[in-house]
């Protein structure tokens, strides 16, 4: 039966018509050829999944492809030539794709399958969702086979037979591709030329003379190598490559957008750069640091300076243009923070534009627009704010020495305050201090104020109603407290889990009545409760608190009971927007209930509440207007200070009724009958506070007593006091030798991590679903997924073991051309910021990839990849090039000879500073700000000495709403965003600058001054030793009688007599400039 069965199927299959083959290979053709074409080249713009559909064309189904769209059917079946389809693929009509044509195959598949019918079995549109994931999924397996995500290949480095060039395997790469092009490299550059492209290329200043000499003098084949070695070594180097990174990562010193705030430790972050490079710290190490620095589980730490450099590296994220305010004023502030932070880490550490997927997939490269949002998550989870950076143990020996002192001299202020009050407290003197008007309950003076008028039986009468009034009051205030305000954090009693704090002045004070030690001569305000505190020690020491995000807190308000002065401020901070203007200064230095508003109208923003001294506050100092005018002695100055005994939350801003329990104290300690034993009473209830203050065992009301103590006549505040001087200045002393400490905008991974809801099309207000944070699936290749991060909290850290892998197939290669470029000029890609589909091809792709692995099998060592580079002969070639090979090769990408290029603009300034002999070498520390014609003190722009203190360039202050005008002039990046190569002008601007720029005219003037007091007995003598400093090399004798025709003809148009040509300042200060003008200071050859 069953062979029968297959008899009779086999005779039907041989009698199928054949137009149902036909049918078959029909269908056939259209999957295989057909559907995949239009789903990855038309769908994006003519499906029912398009943002915008393209002329009314929908090509999503076989209804719609043959009804067309605005111009008519876009298929004609069997009719190629009268289908717009085809015309459009061809490019006679319209043009489509619109980016590039198809290519002649596929076109022929589209002609072949109209005029076969156009067989479609596609009924109807597919689902949007499905559509969607097809047209990404087969975008993103055609984006991803793109070179620079590829593994890195292992080349072989070619060989050349009769090779006498070199055997350096860059070298032998090189002239590869030049015997490619029937190409030959430049002859070696002479060693002046070397030298000096050498010293600017490595340190950005003219050799020294001595270093010049010393290699032009040396014959050996170990001179250049030396050389190298000397210039890697010098700490110009670390400045110079610092200043490189530098553009990569958008460096400011300020935040721009209207009020140019401060961009707090920014110069540290610089400072850390130099460090880094001059010790050579491995690259994917600096990459760890600056995405998760505060995260690693070994980070990295300075002995000499007391300083964790693990921990300045998270400043990377927080460069860069910021706006004031949060997005619950203006929506958009944190999104456009968050997209400048995503922007710089993909283009700095992965040379990809993954800031391109934040409205949409990308257009180009292998990016979805969730894996934007998959990074935004991660940013977004961690805390945006400012970190001490100083080492837990610094100033350690000092801190016990002043704990100590200051022990003893509370000891000795008790005693005295005993006296005080055995000496003051009299019906006299009491009677003294009391106003017209009733004085508030609560009020130290106020049961005397109360009191004070009557006597005998009255007085005995008035005090037992006293008494019974506050007993009444407290039990309401208590009545009140309890009904409505929850305790959340009691910091009397240590750490509260879920708040966090950073600095080196924050303590747990466990003990009442510590106290700050003021300046001047009082030298005490008041005394503190229990608490968290910053001042123990002194003002000058920093610390934050940090209260939970606001969705974990029940309460609309918190009530803090906390004290602060010198521009310590509580903050409302939401959405990360860490220069928020939701923040309250302080300048109360008894305990007082401070409100904070949580702002939890919008339950969707993260926020949350923190106490921060000036120096841990990223907006500090504000713009204009938001506090009392501060000048520049305050903006310096350490000195700032807040405590915190408790923080309860209610729902209402109502703060909590003072308790009277110190003053019920006093009432029931008798029944006076006279105002002489109520003054007694006062006597022995303030004796008994200050002793109790003493032993330790005070309670926060008589602590909150004392503190009104303070502000009467009755005791001594004075540091002139005979018996607590000598004990404040020592104290004094001590705190002196505190070290301020030091802070930089970071981030803090405090809370568990939270996903990022998709914003559809990029909007603010039109949210999806929450995206899992995670990383490009693009370098998942177990998976092929996106890369979900495991960790609870942010993810950064496994973001950055991720970026700094060797398996990645992109930091190493973007970084080894970064290195490349500032050597060359140009990259081996020369979009070194954009590897993807959209930046160039590299020009050596094997070179680039041998270099990359050498680079990590090297450990990452930036100065190893130096040294092979530039001891090659490809490097140390000439810039004369040859007319055939510029035919050729109009670019030089091949380099057959060194491209000459212009100095940068902070080469061009230190390298007047240097041939002036008044350059300061100094490394490290704080920014100048930049020489300007006109100040604005509201936007903080002021103007700082014509010749910048003498200091490099690097060390003016970057200024985003008004960028140093000298170095701006010559092609500065915009500090706004991430410069992986900078622009290339000659304007008349340029010339005019060199002219007339008041830096230059400066510069050139100390010259001529110093230039006076040289040995030199005759202008011929003065002018080599000049032009030899300002072009490291030789000066012939035609040359030099040229400057001498030059210099006697500026004699003349000053009238400057023949004998006093030797000492005129303005005559040499002009050759001084004529020589910052001439095109060979200013380029390198």
């Amino acid at each position: 039966m069953r062979n029968l069965i297959f008899a009779i199927t086999a005779i039907h299959c041989v009698l199928l018509p054949l137009s149902v083959l036909h049918a078959d290979e029909d269908l056939e053709f259209f999957e295989k050829r057909i559907r995949p074409v239009l789903v990855t080249k038309c769908y994006e713009c003519h499906s029912s999944v398009s943002s915008g559909v393209k002329g009314g064309l929908l090509l999503d189904s076989r209804m719609s492809i043959r009804k067309g769209g605005e111009s008519g059917p876009a298929v004609v079946p069997g009719k190629a030539e009268e289908s717009l389809l085809y015309s459009a693929l061809t490019h006679e009509s319209f043009e489509m794709p619109p980016e590039e044509k198809l290519s002649d195959s596929i076109i022929a598949d589209f002609k072949k399958w109209i005029n076969d019918g156009a067989v479609d079995p596609r009924d109807k549109p597919p689902n949007p969702s499905e559509l969607a994931t097809q047209i990404w999924e087969d975008a993103f397996q055609t984006r991803k086979k793109l070179w620079s995500f590829q593994p890195l290949a292992s080349p072989l480095v070619p060989t050349h037979k009769g090779n006498r060039w070199s055997n350096l395997p860059i070298d032998r790469f090189i002239l590869s591709s030049l015997k490619h092009e029937k190409l030959r490299p430049a002859d070696r550059a002479d060693k002046y030329t070397l030298a000096r492209r050498l010293s600017f290329t490595l340190t950005g200043l003219p050799p020294s003379p001595k270093l010049l000499e010393t290699y032009v003098r040396d014959n050996t084949d170990g001179a250049w190598p030396q050389l190298i070695d000397a210039l890697l070594e010098s700490p110009h180097f670390g400045e110079r490559f610092a200043r490189h990174w530098m553009d990569v990562v958008r460096y400011t010193d300020t935040y721009g957008y209207e009020w140019d705030i401060p961009a707090k430790g920014a110069w540290r972050y610089r400072d850390y750069l130099i460090r880094a490079f001059n010790s050579d710290v491995p690259y994917n190490q600096m990459v760890r640091e600056q995405i998760a620095g505060d995260l690693l589980p070994s980070p990295r730490f300075n002995p000499d300076l007391q300083i964790i450099e693990s921990h300045i590296g998270p400043m990377f994220y927080q460069l860069g243009e910021h706006r004031h305010g949060d997005s619950s004023e203006f929506e958009g502030i944190h999104q456009e923070m968050l997209d400048n932070k995503i922007d710089a880490f993909s283009k700095a550490f992965q040379g990809l534009t993954i800031a391109c997927a934040r409205c949409h997939d990308h257009k180009i490269d292998p990016i979805s627009q969730a894996e934007y949002y998959a990074l935004a998550g991660t940013f977004m989870s961690s805390r945006w704010i400012s970190r001490t950076i100083d080492m837990p143990d610094r100033d350690a020996e000092i801190r016990t020495r002043l704990q100590q002192a200051k022990n003893t001299l509370q000891r000795a202020i008790a005693d005295v305050w005993q006296t005080d009050l055995e000496n003051n407290i009299s019906v006299a003197a009491l009677d003294k201090l009391q106003p017209p008007q009733a004085l508030p309950v609560g009020d130290i003076n106020h049961p005397w104020n109360e009191i004070h008028k009557f006597d005998g039986e009255e007085l005995q009468a008035k005090w037992l109603e006293l008494l019974n009034n506050h007993k009444t009051s407290d039990a309401r205030a208590k009545q009140n407290n309890e009904t409505h305000f929850r305790l959340i954090a009691d910091f009397s009693q240590g750490p509260v889990e879920g708040w966090f704090t950073d600095g080196q002045g924050i303590e747990y004070l466990t003990r009442p009545g510590a106290f700050t030690l003021q300046q001047g001569d009082q030298f005490i305000n008041a005394l503190m409760l229990p608490g968290i505190a910053t001042s123990n020690l002194s003002t000058k020491l920093n610390g934050a608190l940090r209260s939970p995000l606001a969705s974990n807190i029940d309460g609309f308000f918190l009530h803090a009971l906390a004290a602060g002065g010198d521009f310590a401020a509580h903050r409302t901070v939401i959405d990360n927007a860490f220069l928020c203007e939701k923040q309250s200064f302080y300048s109360n230095d008894r305990y007082q209930w401070k409100v904070v508003n949580l702002h939890k109208g919008e339950p969707k923003r993260r926020t949350y509440a923190e106490w921060a001294t000036k120096s841990s506050n990223p907006n500090f100092p504000p713009r204009w207007g938001l506090a009392r005018e501060i000048n520049e002695e305050v903006e310096k100055s350490p000195h700032s200070w807040f405590s915190v005994s408790k923080v309860y939350y209610s729902q209402g801003p109502t703060a909590p009724q003072k308790r009277l329990t110190a003053f019920i104290e006093l009432l029931e300690s008798g029944s006076p009958k006279s105002k002489q034993e109520a003054a007694a009473l006062y006597q022995k209830w303030l004796s008994s506070m200050v002793d109790a203050w003493s032993e330790g065992t005070a309670t926060n009301d008589q602590i909150m007593v004392l503190n009104n103590l303070l502000q009467t006549p009755w005791i001594t505040k004075s540091a002139s006091h005979e018996l607590l001087k000598p004990l404040i200045e020592k104290c004094r002393e001590l705190e002196r030798a505190l070290h301020p400490p030091r802070t930089v905008n970071s981030m803090a991974d405090h809370d568990p991590g939270e996903d990022y809801k998709l914003n559809i099309r990029g909007s603010y207000y039109e949210l999806g679903d929450p995206v899992r944070r995670g990383y490009l699936r693009l370098f998942n290749r177990e998976a092929d997924e996106t890369s979900v991060f495991a960790s609870q909290q942010s993810g950064r850290l496994e973001l950055a073991n991720a970026v700094a892998s060797a398996d990645n197939p992109l930091t190493a290669r973007v970084y080894v051309n970064r290195v490349w470029q500032w050597l060359f000029g140009a990259g081996i890609v020369d979009t070194p910021s954009n590897f993807g589909k959209l930046g160039s091809r590299p020009s050596h792709p094997e070179l680039l990839d041998w270099l990359a692995a050498e680079f990590i099998e090297n450990g990452w060592s930036t100065k190893t990849l130096i040294r092979e580079i530039l001891r090659t002969e490809t490097w140390q070639q000439s810039g004369q090039a040859d007319p055939a090979a510029i035919a050729t090769d109009p670019t030089n990408r091949l380099l057959h000879h060194f491209p000459t290029r212009r100095l940068e603009a902070e080469a061009i300034g230190d390298a007047m500073l240097a041939s002036s002999g008044t350059l300061n070498s100094s490394l490290f520390g704080a920014p100048h700000n930049p020489f300007r014609t006109a100040e604005d003190e509201m936007k903080r722009l002021f103007s700082g000495p014509i010749d910048g203190n003498r200091r490099r360039m690097i060390y003016t202050k970057v200024t985003i709403m008004e960028p140093a005008k000298f170095l701006a002039t010559f092609n500065t990046p915009d500090p706004k965003i991430p410069t992986g190569l900078r622009d290339i002008t000659n304007t008349p601007a340029q010339a005019l600058t060199l002219l007339n720029h008041p830096f230059v005219v400066e510069v050139a003037s100390q010259w001529g001054q110093r230039i006076l007091s040289t040995d030199d007995s005759e202008p011929r003598s003065r002018l080599e030793r000049m032009l030899t400093t300002a072009y490291a090399r030789e000066i012939s004798a035609d040359e030099l009688g040229r400057w001498e025709e030059t210099l006697f003809k500026l004699s003349d148009l000053r009238n400057t007599d023949p004998n006093d040509i030797m000492n005129d300042q303005q005559l040499w200060a002009d050759i001084a400039h004529t020589i910052f003008n001439s095109k060979e200071f200013i380029y390198l050859r």
